[in-house]
């Protein structure tokens, strides 16, 4: 990528340029955020985020979020404690109108006096939302316990600022900090259009204004301590530790002390307070970074009453890690993961927009993260030892939460007693090639293509040379389509324990294998496929592959892991059974998937999971492994020739086999059903649907545009049901199609008062639709939306890995998803007319779950 930072008509613009990208984002970034805010305007950066969308002189009202979604792009924003970010993330062709879009929105807001009371009550329930969350309620509650000056109260603000925001405050603070001096537009994606939108740029003005001065961030001193009661079942404890600057030459050093100590899996306390004894529920440790300064948080969820054995282990853990410090390979494995997030990173364009715009935000340098990478890199073992003191010998800040029923005394003496200890503990350390012809090619895509290794075993091989990194599946034919009421959910049992090891990599030791070099690999298991996945750098595919091999050849499934995976599959269906949005959707597919596998839940239940044991699920997966078709797929960085190499050792276990076409099932489809599942909630929840067509259907593809009109903020759907109606907080169409058999419908979770309302509404949208269709011009914006929603989708390796494998694998060809675009693309109005019309004319399903009033 070709990154170009100029000035346009006093706007500081960023220009990354990504030749062929088919994705776009346009994005603008104030350093404007809760930290400039004064005490009578709390929570006003946040509120400003909500008014901008209120629309302008040229797009009033929902007309932006229209426009965008018209095309099939997104629009969005977030408010931190420094910065507030606007964005468009948009197909390429779209690229011009989403920055005349992005910039009309932020130079031109109309802020209308009447919009305000509305968006007063809006702000106050995402206020009140927070103080529910248990989570969300803990940080506010540390940040008013040891931070200070603007860094001290929510990013919301509270229920007196918010209640009281007006039109004059909000143009003020717009025109103080939302003005040319402090922002960044980053324009990225395939910048042919580089001139024309210079040129655009030009006819936007912000206002002129000064650059915003950020205090430095500082914890308070002496140590605090916070202990709160909330109505939860489990506690949770937060360590607040400051921290340097991000540029800071220590910091690079201190982060990665706090990623050894508590970020992922393997870190120390993860394995010995959750992996070890199941002492804790989790353990993370991370670094929040301002615009000067900084605070590490280490977290802990844990029953309360293993409240003093966490924290003796935690100290026990610091009194080693001061005496004997962490290892090379330790300090290596969140080095890698660093490493190989900024390369993954690269793989979205927007993500890289992100990083960069971020860097102009926080520290007004664009390329400061690849600054701390660097420094990352050169941090030895001794430099990270030497960091821990430096960072336990800060004042150690504890927030506790409690369930609502406990007193606080006891934890308070616990928790001092451990503070105490930590600083006592850090105080006293003193410093120290093969080419095989392709079968198949794409008329689409001349970066794929196809390859027969053995009869019955095929490679989608696709490069992609933006990023050194890769994913890597295998898919055979299995899943939901080869179960029945007395084995459902094998398959998907069995996909959640390929990972566990074979007899020459053991789960703990493929486990660190995988850490190590910032790698993962999972089973999966679907309607009509099942298989593994591997994502990778591809510096370490060498080694990766053999793990893959493995187990995917020669799968273990211990005992002990195996009790483990079927006691949490166990618990789903246990919850399901109170969960009315997943009866709703069991009961609707046991109607129009009746006596077909589709119907089952992939979960199975609890009688068809009762006999089933890793002997049986082996040789369950050594059959399909044996009899079905075999495809891998690769999208990555790599050779065709070097891949092919590297796959020998695989492919040398595996013995051609002949290509079986599956017969299809048929559903016997139950229709114009009306069900109610009693359940005591706040709200019901309603599917109103019918039988679908198979995705190899055209049928299906008309269902799928249909679906795409009745999506997102300004579809008539949402647009008549939630914001004039207020009927519910979502609706949206739900579109299921597979291979042998598809579904349509409605979802709608609406209150108890409102569902024979809510339920008329969407009927009488239908019949509507029904009686009189979609006007052209509606039918040309489905196609324009659906294009822009493809270019979106696909950017990642796994994007184009789903996007091609399944189709294949079942004997669709290459191109299936390509032709299946094609067709919408070319779709004629009337036929589509006729079959809307006609669809929505069948029988209804409608089933609803919550209580009866």
């Amino acid at each position: 990528m070709n990154v170009e930072q100029t000035t346009i008509n006093h706007l500081k613009t960023l220009f990354i340029n990504s030749p062929g990208a088919t994705a776009s984002t346009v994005q603008i970034w104030f350093r404007a955020g809760s930290a400039l805010e004064k005490p009578e305007n709390e929570g006003i950066a946040h509120f400003l985020e909500h008014m901008f969308f209120k629309g302008t002189k040229k797009r009033p009202g929902p007309q932006i979020a229209h426009e965008v979604e018209s095309f099939g792009g997104e629009i969005n924003a977030f408010t931190s404690f420094d910065y507030t970010c606007y964005y468009i993330n948009t197909p390429a062709s779209n690229l011009h109108q989403s920055v005349d879009i992005l910039l009309d929105m932020v130079a031109n807001p109309l802020f209308t006096e009447s919009d305000i009371p509305a968006e007063r009550d809006v702000v106050f329930e995402e206020y009140r939302r927070a103080l529910d969350n248990p989570s969300q309620f803990h940080f506010m509650q540390l940040q008013k316990t040891c931070m200070e000056e603007g860094y001290f109260h929510p990013i919301l603000g509270n229920e007196k600022t918010i209640k009281n925001f007006s039109q004059s405050q909000l143009k003020h603070f717009r025109n103080e900090f939302y003005n040319r001096e402090n922002c960044m537009l980053v324009i990225a994606g395939d910048l042919l259009q580089k001139e024309k939108i210079e040129k655009l740029i030009h006819s936007f003005n912000l206002p002129k204004g000064s650059e915003s001065h950020f205090g430095k961030f500082n914890l308070k001193s002496p140590s605090q301590i916070d202990i709160h009661n909330k109505a939860i079942r489990q506690a949770t404890v937060t360590i607040a530790i400051q921290a340097p600057s991000y540029l800071e030459d220590t910091t690079a050093a201190q982060d990665l002390v706090i990623n050894c100590l508590a970020h992922g899996e393997t870190s120390r306390l993860y394995q010995l307070l959750v992996s070890e004894t199941s002492i804790c529920n989790g353990i993370s440790g991370s670094t929040m970074y301002f615009s000067k300064g900084g605070a590490h948080f280490i977290k802990m969820s844990l029953p309360y009453e293993n409240l003093s054995k966490a924290l003796s282990i935690f100290e026990q853990t610091l009194k080693n890690i001061a005496t004997h410090g962490f290892s090379n390979e330790e300090i290596q494995k969140i080095k890698n993961q660093y490493l190989a997030s900024k390369i993954y990173e690269k793989e979205s364009i927007e993500s890289y927009a992100f990083s960069l715009g971020h860097g102009f935000a926080q520290n007004g340098q664009i390329f400061c993260e690849d600054e701390f990478i660097a420094k990352i890199k050169k941090c030895t073992t001794a430099e990270v030892n030497q960091a821990v003191k430096a960072v336990f010998s800060e004042a150690i800040h504890l927030s506790f939460q409690i369930p609502n029923d406990l007193p606080t005394e006891p934890s308070n003496k616990i928790i001092n007693k451990f503070q105490k200890n930590i600083s006592s503990y850090f105080n006293n350390i003193k410093d120290k090639k093969t080419f095989l012809k392709p079968t198949q090619t794409s008329a689409f895509d001349s970066q794929v293509q196809l390859i027969t290794l053995l009869p019955g075993v095929e490679l989608l091989y696709r490069q992609n040379l933006m990023t050194p990194t890769f994913v890597f599946h295998s898919y055979m034919k299995g899943g939901m389509a080869f179960e029945n009421e007395k084995n459902s959910g094998q398959y998907s049992l069995l996909a959640r324990l390929l990972n566990y090891g074979s007899p020459k990599f053991p789960y703990k030791k493929i486990k660190n294998f995988l850490e190590d070099r910032s790698a993962s690999l999972s089973g999966f298991s679907g309607k009509n496929a099942t298989g593994m996945t591997m994502h990778g750098q591809t510096q370490d595919f060498k080694g990766l592959i053999e793990a893959f091999s493995e187990c995917f050849l020669r799968p273990e499934i211990p005992q002990k892991y195996f009790n483990h995976e079927k006691k949490i599959i166990l618990r789903v269906i246990d919850n399901q059974k109170e969960d009315p949005v997943k009866q709703c959707f069991k009961q609707f597919n046991q109607l129009v998937f009746n006596k077909h596998p589709y119907s089952l839940d992939i979960s199975g239940t609890k009688e068809s999971l009762k006999k089933v044991s890793p002997a049986i699920l082996k040789r369950l997966h050594q059959k399909t492994l044996k009899d079905s078709n075999l495809m891998f797929t690769y999208v990555g960085d790599m050779s065709l020739e070097d891949l092919i190499h590297e796959l020998k050792p695989l492919l040398s276990h595996l013995k051609p086999r002949k290509i079986k076409k599956v017969p299809h099932k048929k559903p016997a489809p139950i229709v114009g059903q009306i069900h109610h599942i009693e359940l005591k909630r706040e709200q019901t929840h309603i599917v109103i649907g019918t039988p679908g067509f198979k995705m190899t259907d055209k049928e299906d593809l008309y269902l799928k545009m249909f679906s795409s009109h009745l999506s997102g903020q300004s579809s008539e759907l949402f647009v008549e049901v939630r914001d004039k109606q207020g009927l519910c907080y979502s609706v949206q169409p739900v579109h299921m199609s597979a291979l042998e058999a598809g579904s349509w419908g409605i979802y709608i979770g609406t209150g108890n008062d409102k569902k024979e309302k809510a339920q008329a509404a969407i009927l009488e949208l239908l019949q509507r639709v029904s009686q009189e269709g979609l006007k052209e011009e509606e039918f040309v914006r489905i196609k324009k939306m659906m294009e822009g929603q493809v270019q979106l989708s696909l950017q990642t390796n796994d994007d184009w890995a789903h996007f091609y494998s399944v189709p294949i694998l079942h004997g669709y060809g290459i191109d299936f998803q390509h032709l299946s675009n094609k067709q919408i693309k070319e779709a004629n109005y009337n036929e589509f007319q006729l079959f809307i019309k006609s669809f929505l004319k069948k029988k209804w399903n409608i089933i609803s779950a919550g209580p009866t009033i």
